[in-house]
């Protein structure tokens, strides 16, 4: 089966995509739905610091 990496909209986290993930598991894929660095149960870690480069490297970490 195929893997998914389903990556949210601004101000939105992971969880956004709890029914497509449900669905997509259910016919046997893998997938990930991370929540980017600094929004929705990351704010945590929100700086000045944190742009799309922050973003892409989350991601790209994800694959890694």
């Amino acid at each position: 089966m195929s893997k998914y990496i389903l990556v949210h909209g601004a101000w939105r986290g992971g969880w956004i995509w709890k029914r497509v993930r449900r669905v997509l598991q259910a016919q046997g894929h893998e997938v990930f739905t991370p929540t980017l660095t600094g929004v929705a149960d990351r704010i945590h870690l929100s700086s000045p610091n944190v742009n799309l480069d922050t973003h892409i490297t989350d991601v790209a970490n994800l694959i890694r």
